[in-house]
């Protein structure tokens, strides 16, 4: 770990949550986060670096070339800032906490049942100067007139547009818990990445992909990938292929695209009913991304296969429920049918994590506890695991702070967690790198508990907890973390080491982060055409509570419903209809499937599939891993090993096409913004 390496990193770090923001939802160019756990600013970046500056330092003096362990932690820390500007925390904190204020006063619903007044009185912006600190946040705020100002006037007065004031309140109540849950998520990685890598061997195909970039011998310009001719046929044909597609898009009167798509609704009219299922129609578009297709290459063929046939499986699945009339829908926030049934998927496979792990989790309790037995030396592991109890508990206690009952607070810090694990654990296994869970802990526990255990109160304040710390849990620290700890392995890095450093960064990114955000909206204006920031989520807490508001209201149970003790609540749990049947699905399935996979060495499938069906990646994706299996399986049983093998380099060149093309895109999009001060018409490829 070099001080250059470590000054790099941590500037790149900076400069991807400090103004990630920015050029996503003020300058609207292509987003730092694309790509999701494969970040093209980061990815590309490194491949770019890879290919030019360091065979340019070997040639000057070979001792200046950057060695793989330091590009690898510049990739380390760059990678976990990308879960700060996107949905992991700024798209939609700072509207969370101000936007309430206008939807309240806009909708007379809210007003009348008092809604804010179930908010913790300092979790929301304070609206005493409205106009001040609502409204300038919508509209932003005059400009000055064409006068020459310096920058340092400038900046002074982008700095005084800013009520600080006013979001003092939100600053006491969110950071600590931001904070607590970085921390905690870090300890969590640390502890899971040694089971999951040392004892129960996974693949961690990104971390993979990414260390056999940045891999090379003493003396040697790059990694020996480079010098692979099937490399350079997959990535040239791969790149050729994205940039005139995306050159199409700008000049669709000069250019022919590559097909990349194919509906196949015609089949429609042969089997009608695969338009009544939601995902139904989706099934009928075949979208080609390359990516998808070569990541499945590196994937065993049990997961490869799984994804593939996810999406068949579940139409095959939801078919008859909907046409015996049974709903599916599912909302993102409150749940439905399909994200109970993966919440209790999500539950069942962390148990039988947790089972399989049991001796090394047992272990690592015991010693981490009962700190005055030392029968072995400490390690990191031990103290990530003492932290990491300390940190729970510490974000249990907040949450009850705000006015969210013991157990609902116990219960909602656990499935956040949950939610942040098993999802890292999906990307480890299956290297996959859009992933949605589509179930939120409040949603859940509302089904679970009912709206008479659970009042209009604390499904407000759940549902706060939710958004602003856990609204899409695979864009959190920890799934970026767990990859950046595989790599720092691969390459001769100490684990806890680059988790502390890059936790240090986090902390301080975040309020990087937040700071020039505020900037930028009280000086531009909140983005108004982004509605998922803008009104969805920070409507999501109002809409549930409401709509529970009124439903106990009709039935005249409001106010013994706020009156109940945390202990009556747990005496009156009445579930949500199919609530039970959706989650022990679910819940069951994991295990029946867990056990086969053990028992039967033949079994196809892998308890993933009810994890993920369901969802928009599969819905988009389930071809391209189809295909991927398809032509992994055909060089396996043709060609064996050794064809296997040879080809890995043609699938690592595509990976990599796929992300130079993005990088390129996005580099040109910043350039033609520059010069027209307009953003570009985006060519966006990466599914997402």
């Amino acid at each position: 770990m070099t001080l250059r390496a470590l000054l790099i990193g941590l500037a790149g770090a900076l400069f991807i949550a400090g103004l990630g923001y920015v050029n996503d939802w003020v300058l609207m160019l292509e987003s730092f986060t694309s790509g999701s756990l494969l970040p093209v600013i980061v990815l590309g970046l490194m491949i770019l670096a890879v290919l030019t500056v360091n065979p340019l330092l070997v040639r000057w003096r070979p001792s200046a070339a950057f060695r793989p362990a330091e590009i690898g932690l510049i990739v380390v820390l760059m990678m976990a800032a990308c879960s700060i500007p996107g949905r992991g925390l700024m798209e939609q904190f700072c509207q969370v906490v101000a936007m309430p204020h206008h939807w309240n006063r806009i909708t007379p619903g809210w007003k009348e049942n008092k809604l804010l007044d179930y908010v913790p009185p300092r979790a929301l912006v304070d609206p005493a100067d409205y106009d001040n600190s609502v409204t300038r946040f919508i509209t932003g705020s005059p400009q000055p007139s064409s006068r020459e100002t310096t920058w340092l006037e400038d900046l002074s007065r982008t700095w005084g547009q800013v009520p600080w004031a006013a979001w003092h309140g939100p600053f006491t109540t969110w950071l600590p818990l931001i904070f607590l849950t970085a921390i905690a998520s870090t300890c969590l990685a640390l502890i899971v990445h040694r089971q999951w890598s040392s004892h129960e061997f996974l693949s961690y195909p990104i971390a993979d992909f990414i260390s056999t970039l940045t891999k090379r011998e003493e003396g040697k310009s790059f990694a020996s990938i480079f010098s692979n001719r099937l490399f350079w046929i997959g990535f040239g044909v791969v790149f050729l292929i994205r940039i005139n597609n995306g050159l199409y898009v700008w000049f669709p009167d000069y250019l022919i695209p590559v097909r990349m798509s194919f509906s196949m609704s015609p089949f429609a009219t042969v089997w009608p009913s695969i338009m009544k299922e939601e995902w139904g129609p989706a099934l009928l578009n075949v979208q080609v991304f390359p990516l998808a297709i070569a990541f499945a290459f590196f994937m065993s063929s049990e997961i490869a296969f799984t994804l593939g046939v996810s999406q068949f499986l579940w139409v095959l699945f939801a078919i008859p429920m909907v046409n015996m009339g049974i709903s599916l829908a599912t909302d993102y926030g409150k749940g439905g049918w399909s994200g109970w049934q993966r919440a209790g998927s999500y539950v069942a496979l962390g148990l039988m994590l947790l089972y399989t792990g049991r001796h090394y989790y047992r272990e690592l309790l015991v010693r981490a506890v009962l700190f005055w037995r030392r029968h072995k030396p400490e390690d990191t592991n031990v103290w990530a695991c003492r932290v990491l109890i300390v940190a729970t508990v510490l974000l249990v206690v907040l949450v009850n702070r705000l006015g969210l009952d013991f157990p609902f607070a116990v219960l909602t810090v656990l499935l956040m967690l949950l939610g942040f694990v098993m999802v890292s654990r999906i990307s480890a296994e299956t290297g996959l790198f859009f992933i949605q869970p589509r179930w939120q802990p409040f949603g859940v526990l509302l089904a679970m508990f009912g709206s008479y255990a659970m009042d209009p109160q604390a499904i407000i304040i759940c549902a706060l907890v939710g958004v602003v710390l856990c609204i899409d849990q695979s864009q959190g620290l920890m799934p970026y973390l767990i990859n950046g700890l595989k790599i720092s392995e691969n390459l001769k890095l100490t684990p806890s080491r680059v988790a502390g450093v890059t936790l240090g960064m986090y902390l301080v990114a975040v309020v990087a982060a937040i700071v020039i955000a505020l900037c930028a909206i009280y000086n531009f204006g909140t983005p108004t055409q982004a509605n998922w920031s803008f009104q969805r989520i920070p409507s999501m807490p109002f809409l549930a509570g409401h709509e529970e508001l009124l439903r106990l209201k009709a039935s005249g149970l409001l106010e013994q419903a706020e009156q109940l003790s945390w202990y009556e609540k747990l005496g009156r749990i009445h579930p949500k209809p199919n609530f039970v049947w959706a989650a022990g699905f679910g819940f069951v399935m994991v295990l029946v499937f867990s056990v086969l996979r053990l028992r039967l060495p033949w079994w196809p499938l892998h308890p993933v599939l009810f994890l993920l069906w369901a969802t928009y990646p599969m819905a988009y994706m389930c071809h391209s891993f189809l295909m991927g299996w398809m032509i992994k399986e055909a060089s396996v049983r043709f060609g064996g090993a050794q064809v296997y093998q040879k080809l890995r380099p043609l699938m690592v060149g595509i990976i990599a096409a796929e992300i130079m093309g993005a990088l390129a895109f996005m580099i040109v999009g910043a350039i033609y913004f520059a010069h027209t001060g307009q953003p570009p018409v985006p060519y966006r490829y990466f599914p997402r």
